[in-house]
């Protein structure tokens, strides 16, 4: 994949998408870290699915990384990649972005980039789980903006009275 500029509108700044490098390790777990959605727990497992991609011989279906980048720093990252035991199906696992950079084309441009890709490797759709609360709803909105769809929900699938929504989209 090669680096694309977007222009974040009504800003003079551009973003930039490019595949995740290892040296993108420490700034992705900071971005989850100060991310005030994911925690501790959330960054250690993102950090042992980074490790895992490049730990491991590259494969079809070995995590797939993006980082988005603006002004010098990583601003945020998506983890996606193919679904296991299925036909071209693929999982947007993770997506982040630092809390100054949302509403601001950052989160728009990884899911976008993550779809172009998958769709370029013979995806032939993408399915995300999300959390039911108030501090996912803007991911939620993303999401539906993009054209996916909430197809079912799971109550109290993450804790009681978090249910997993889960989004589908063809692509």
């Amino acid at each position: 994949m090669t680096s694309q500029a977007l222009p974040i509108v009504g800003v003079p700044t551009t973003i930039e998408i490019r595949p995740s490098s290892f040296e993108d390790r420490q700034a992705i777990y900071d971005v989850l870290m100060h991310s005030e959605v994911f925690g501790r727990a959330d960054a250690e497992c993102v950090d042992e699915m980074f490790l895992e991609t490049w730990q491991t011989a590259p494969r079809d279906d070995n995590y797939q990384w993006l980082s988005c980048w603006c002004d010098g720093r990583v601003i945020g990252f998506a983890c996606y990649g193919p679904e296991s035991l299925t036909q071209h199906t693929w999982d947007l696992f993770w997506i982040c972005v630092l809390p100054e950079a949302r509403g601001r084309g950052a989160g728009w441009a990884l899911l976008t980039a993550a779809e172009a890709q998958a769709r370029r490797a013979g995806g032939r759709l993408m399915v995300i789980y999300t959390s039911s609360t108030s501090r996912y709803a803007p991911a939620r909105r993303l999401y539906e903006r993009a054209g996916f769809t909430r197809v079912a929900v799971v109550p109290d699938y993450y804790a009681d009275g978090d249910d997993l929504n889960i989004y589908w989209k063809r692509l």
